[in-house]
């Protein structure tokens, strides 16, 4: 498939009005965008807002109620069509006008833009790549101190245990009304273990506090910089158990304070009276900050937060761990945006001793090999190993796992060879029967 195909799949999957419904229906997701623009609707008045991948029309309908001068809503899909009919009878098309097309293709009818506005995020923040899109408008029309909305982002990892969701989809083939359809168990494992699982973990499914994968400032991000990541990190186990994997969320905020257009030495105040008596609150999925004028707000996908259609990412490891409290696993995660389609990315999961482990051989020639025999993070350890570190004992759990397949499928050739045995043995015997019979027959019909 090429990268054109790929991406008119993509944009005519948001032709498709369930999408459209399930996001606005994502109370968390909207009310975010709505909460933080009408109490800094001062930032939106008499200002250029620039929204990327419209969909409907919301975020666009945010800014001009909140006193926007004009709304350019770009959207590549089928939906721009409802989107200006949504926006003409809501008596805005004054004031928002929606273009059609892909954000590299459009022009603007305005050189610059003073917010720009967008929905961008998908699973695990960066899946669909239209980051990459919100980066080249930002490159290309947003004023030298414009705002970027969401204006930061956060990529969390956390180790996770996943009994129920293996009880709930792989020991159903245990007993399927009745019947063992254990033969296809192992088949569903693996094809589930390939590709991460989008679902809702529960908090205490954390079998350790949550570490910081990425973190992006929106206004100053490159494209190199969110097409491909790596971070090692170190989690302490607070819950002894099993770890089938790894969890993914984000969070993102909205802020304006790091904007220069914005004096901090002179006090700013939102159209609503009221704000200026609003004290720090704490919600399911916002936490809102009042910052001088600028209610900050942090729309969070995390598993202690209210359900999003986002939900949280699992990655799987290719054999479960059971880990103690007080053990800690280290681990190298990479996210790179496939080369074949840029709207998915290649996401992969190493255990390492410790996060102090270096595997590239260039890094291996300044190492002190008299240091390396004193240090047993970073010695060979023979394969299996039973010294009881997290990687040795995943190491010992895949080939485990990979020694009882190995026996199954010989069991299951050696009944299959037994099989042909007894098959062949069987029309041997009959042949030998029907040959008995015709010389019988013969022998008779001679008597005659």
């Amino acid at each position: 498939m090429t990268e054109s195909d790929t991406s008119t799949d993509y944009f005519s999957s948001y032709g498709d009005l369930s999408v459209h419904e399930l996001m606005l229906k994502d109370r968390p997701r909207t009310e975010a965008y709505k909460t933080f623009i009408e109490k800094n609707a001062f930032l939106f008045r008499n200002k250029i807002v620039l929204d990327v991948g419209a969909g409907t029309g919301i975020l666009s309908l945010f800014a001009v109620r909140a006193g926007a001068k004009r709304v350019f809503a770009v959207e590549a899909s089928s939906v721009a069509d409802g989107c200006e009919k949504i926006i003409k009878l809501n008596k805005f098309d004054d004031r928002i006008t929606v273009i059609k097309g892909l954000i590299e293709e459009v022009e603007l009818p305005e050189p610059k833009v003073d917010i720009i506005i967008s929905e961008w995020m998908g699973f695990y923040l960066l899946h669909e790549s239209m980051l990459d899109s919100v980066i080249f408008a930002r490159e290309k029309w947003l004023e030298k101190d414009g705002i970027i909305l969401p204006s930061r982002a956060t990529i969390y990892i956390s180790p996770v245990n996943m009994q129920e969701y293996y009880k709930e989809h792989f020991e159903f083939w245990k007993d399927v009304y009745g019947f063992d359809f254990t033969p296809l168990l192992l088949s569903s494992l693996q094809s589930a273990l390939q590709k991460p699982a989008i679902t809702a973990i529960k908090p205490n499914q954390c079998v350790a506090t949550h570490k910081v994968l990425a973190n992006f400032d929106l206004s100053k991000v490159s494209l190199e910089e969110v097409q491909y990541l790596t971070n090692k990190l170190s989690f302490d186990v607070d819950k002894a158990g099993s770890m089938h994997g790894f969890a993914v969320w984000f969070d993102v905020e909205f802020d304006a304070n790091n904007n220069t257009h914005l004096d901090s030495n002179r006090p700013y105040k939102c159209i609503d009276n009221s704000c200026s008596q609003l004290s720090p609150i704490s919600c399911d999925n916002h936490t809102e900050q009042l910052c001088e004028s600028v209610h900050k707000i942090i729309l969070s996908t995390s598993p202690e937060c209210a359900e999003t259609h986002w939900k949280q990412t699992v990655c799987f490891l290719p054999a479960s761990l059971l880990v103690e409290k007080g053990d800690k696993l280290c681990c190298k995660m990479e996210l790179s945006q496939d080369e074949g389609n840029k709207r998915h990315y290649n996401i992969s999961i190493e255990m390492l001793e410790s996060i102090d482990d270096e595997s590239d051989e260039e890094d291996d020639d300044y190492e002190d090999e008299e240091d390396l025999g004193e240090d047993p993070d970073t010695t060979q350890h023979p394969i299996p190993c039973t010294c009881g570190a997290a990687r040795c004992r995943l190491i010992s759990a895949i080939m485990e796992k990979y020694d009882e397949e190995q026996n199954q499928l010989e069991m299951e050739a050696e009944f299959v060879d037994v099989s042909a045995e007894v098959n062949a043995a069987q029309i041997l015997d009959n042949d030998s029967v029907n040959l008995e019979s015709s010389e019988d027959v013969q022998d008779i019909a001679k008597t005659n």
